[in-house]
C-alpha cells in the first residue's frame, strides 16, 4: 500500500514539474546569448564543456543551459601539447623539378619486325617432318631441312624437264628450269640435267635462319600443303619487344628515345641490356587504367625468353609545360610547387591543405588552403594554385585538423561554408 501511494506523489510531481516548465516563458527559462563580451571572429566558436552547446560569439561568458564559463574554441589552431598529442607535423613548400622513376610492368615476345614465312612452292603431301618443323620455338639454320612433301606436280614438272633436255629443245628446258628455281628447287633441276632419275619427294629447307613460330598449328605428316602456303614462319631469337603496362598517373612523363633498366623474374636483374621507349599507346586501357609502351631490345646472351615477366624502371621528367622532357638533360627540366602527398585531403572532387597562418594566443593556427593539383611525383604531387614557396602544410594530422575544424562548426573538407551551429 505504501509503494503505491509513493508512486502516485511522485507521478503528480513529475505532471506538475512538466506544467510549470510549460507555463514558464522562454525568456525565463533561458539565458539569451548577445554580444555582450567579445564579437564574433572568424573561425572562433565558444563551447560549454559540460553541456552540448556551440556558440559564435562568447556573449556574457557562460553557458545559458548549465552556467558554466564558456571556453574560446579556434578552428585549426593547436597549442604545443596538442599538436604533440595529435602528432601534427609539417613542412615548408618548395619548388621541386618534376623528376621521378616510372616504374612498369609487362611481358618479353617475339620482335614482330623480324618475322619471315617459310613457304612452299610446289603442292603436295608431308611425309615426314624435321627436327627443325616439330616444335614451335626451335631454333632453326639457314639451310636447315623442316618437311619433306610427296608431290606428283614436282614428279611431272621432272619428266617434262628431261623430256625438253633429250629432244634438244633448249627454250622449253630453260623455262622449265626457271619454274624449278621459281619453287626454290634449282638443285632439283641440276640433278635433271645430270641426268639423275627424278624423284616424287622433295625436301623443304629454311631459306634463312630464326625461331620457329606457329600460323595455327604445324604442318602434320599427311597433311595436303598447297602451293605458296605458308608453313611456318621464323623470327629473330634475339630480338624482342618487351610490351609494358605503365600506371594512368605516370603515363604522361614518357617519350620515345628514353632509356629504361630492365629486369626479368627468372633472370633477375639485366645488366647491360640496352632498352628505350620506342612506341606510346595514344590510349589508355580503361579497364587496367594502364598505357601500354613498347621497347625493342636485342639480346644475344639468352637471359630474355618469349613470354618472361619483365619489369622496368624509367627515369623521366616534365618540362616547365608540363610536358615530357628529356630526363637526361636537366636544363630541359620544370620547376613546380609541390607538397606531400600527406598533406592533401580530396573529396575526389575537392582538395585541400592545412596552411600554418600564423599564431594565435600561444597556439598555432593552421585554415584551408583550396588546392588545383598536377601529375604526382612519387611520393608529393605538383600544387598548380593554393600555395606558394614558403607556405608551412601540415603532412601528419591534417585530418585531426579538419576534424576539429568541423566540430567547431568552421570550413573544413566536407564543409566547405562550415558546418551549421546549434
Amino acid at each position: 500500500m505504501l509503494r503505491h501511494r509513493t508512486l502516485i506523489i511522485a507521478a503528480l510531481a513529475a505532471l506538475a514539474g512538466a506544467a510549470a516548465i510549460a507555463l514558464t516563458p522562454a525568456t525565463r527559462l533561458f539565458v539569451r546569448v548577445d554580444d555582450g563580451g567579445e564579437g564574433r571572429e572568424p573561425g572562433v566558436r565558444w563551447a560549454c564543456a559540460m553541456m552540448d552547446y556551440l556558440a559564435e560569439t562568447r556573449g556574457d561568458g557562460r553557458c545559458p543551459v548549465c552556467g558554466m564559463t564558456l571556453e574560446r574554441i579556434v578552428a585549426g589552431a593547436l597549442s604545443d601539447e596538442q599538436r604533440r598529442r595529435m602528432g601534427v607535423a609539417t613542412t615548408v613548400v618548395e619548388a621541386v623539378p618534376a623528376v621521378i622513376t616510372v616504374h612498369a610492368y609487362g611481358t618479353a615476345r617475339a620482335d614482330e619486325r623480324t618475322r619471315r614465312a617459310v613457304v612452299a612452292r610446289v603442292a603436295g603431301r608431308v611425309v615426314r617432318r624435321h627436327p627443325g618443323g616439330q616444335h614451335a620455338g626451335a631454333i632453326v639454320a639457314a639451310d636447315e631441312p623442316l618437311v619433306d612433301l610427296y608431290s606428283p606436280a614436282l614428279l611431272g614438272a621432272q619428266a617434262e624437264l628431261a623430256a625438253a633436255i633429250a629432244s634438244g629443245d633448249d627454250q622449253l628446258a630453260a623455262a622449265l628450269t626457271t619454274r624449278f628455281a621459281r619453287w626454290n628447287l634449282a638443285g632439283v633441276a641440276e640433278a635433271i640435267r645430270r641426268g639423275e632419275q627424278p624423284t616424287d619427294t622433295v625436301t623443304i629447307v629454311s631459306p634463312f635462319a630464326g625461331r620457329v613460330v606457329v600460323n595455327g598449328v604445324l604442318p602434320a605428316v599427311g597433311d595436303e600443303i598447297a602451293a605458296d602456303r605458308p608453313l611456318l614462319d621464323l623470327v629473330d631469337p634475339h630480338r624482342f619487344i618487351v610490351v609494358l603496362h605503365v600506371p594512368e598517373a605516370e603515363a604522361r612523363f614518357l617519350r620515345p628515345g628514353q632509356r629504361a633498366a630492365l629486369a626479368s623474374d627468372d633472370a633477375g636483374d639485366l645488366a647491360g641490356l640496352e632498352a628505350r621507349v620506342d612506341w606510346l599507346s595514344p590510349t589508355l586501357d580503361t579497364a587496367a587504367r594502364t598505357r601500354e609502351t613498347h621497347l625493342h631490345v636485342v639480346e644475344p646472351s639468352g637471359r630474355l625468353l618469349d613470354g618472361a615477366l619483365v619489369t622496368a624502371r624509367l627515369r623521366a621528367a616534365l618540362g616547365p609545360d608540363l610536358a615530357p622532357a628529356d630526363p637526361e638533360d636537366e636544363a630541359s627540366w620544370g620547376r613546380f610547387v609541390a607538397v606531400p602527398r600527406s598533406a592533401v585531403l580530396s573529396t575526389g572532387t575537392r582538395d585541400i591543405a592545412w596552411k600554418a597562418t600564423g599564431d594565435d594566443r600561444g597556439a598555432q593556427r593552421f585554415a584551408i588552403a583550396e588546392l588545383a593539383l598536377g601529375p604526382r611525383l612519387g611520393d608529393r604531387v605538383i600544387v598548380r594554385s593554393g600555395l606558394e614557396i614558403g607556405d608551412v602544410v601540415a603532412t601528419a594530422g591534417a585530418f585531426l585538423i579538419d576534424s576539429q575544424a568541423q566540430l567547431a562548426g568552421a570550413p573544413s573538407l566536407l564543409f566547405p561554408d562550415g558546418a551549421a551551429t546549434p
